[in-house]
């Protein structure tokens, strides 16, 4: 009899916990925050949608740019030319299937250790 009267005092307390927390007053307030912030998202959204649809244009000079130099070798895209796959990118650019072009597997090799990954076979 303890037991369930000291759950019916619990819960009585909860509910009534919970009745003061979600007054209609609060609640409408923070139905309406969450409304303009749905709206701030939605609007984010639309407007990346938007970008994310525009044709890229690339100008000739980038155009010819790219074609003799791959974008891991250029500063400006986030490449380094230094770098061990700005060498393995040139490498597979200019092929390895002529007998005048060198293996590129000399450079796969270091490409491999600079980043610690396991050696393919």
């Amino acid at each position: 009899m303890t037991t369930i009267t000291v759950a019916v005092l619990i819960s009585f307390v909860v509910g009534v916990g919970a009745g003061f927390a979600w007054r209609p007053d609060k609640s409408h307030k923070m139905l309406e925050a969450q409304a303009q912030s749905l709206d701030a998202v939605l609007d984010g959204q639309t407007e990346i949608l938007t970008a994310a649809q525009q044709p890229v244009v690339l100008d000739a000079e980038l155009k010819a740019t790219l074609a003799e130099t791959p974008p891991t070798c250029i500063r400006e895209m986030g490449g380094d030319p230094l770098s061990a796959m700005c060498l393995l990118t040139l490498c597979w650019a200019h092929g390895t299937s002529s007998a005048q072009r060198p293996s590129c597997s000399v450079v796969e090799e270091l490409t491999t250790k600079s980043f610690n990954l396991p050696a393919g076979e």
